[in-house]
């Protein structure tokens, strides 16, 4: 599952593991995208989490991860965005409107 806390966001798998998440595309079956890192660790991680299966896969370089999303059949060249986002993509227009 896909969360967001005080600005944080993270991923759950079914196992209750947490990941900090930094900015991700969301499609039909998976999110992907760069891990929330310390500044001081000055690498980029990546993961995929495949949503039928709740399980995530973590890649320590750009060249493993978009080899990955290649056999995944996902597209390595799309904009990543932050959780708010899709919050506001998701609560945007009548969906807003048809609150109680």
């Amino acid at each position: 599952m896909l969360y967001q806390i005080d600005s944080s966001a993270y991923i759950e798998d079914k196992r209750g593991n947490t990941y900090n998440i930094d900015n991700f595309v969301v499609t039909d079956d998976f999110v992907y995208g760069t891990l929330d890192r310390l500044p001081e660790d000055g690498k980029t991680a990546y993961f995929v989490f495949d949503l039928k299966l709740s399980r995530i896969e973590n890649f320590e370089n750009e060249t493993a991860f978009n080899a990955y999303l290649i056999s995944k059949g996902l597209n390595k060249n799309v904009k990543y965005q932050d959780f708010s986002y899709y919050y506001d993509q998701y609560w945007s227009g009548w969906r807003f409107f048809l609150l109680p």
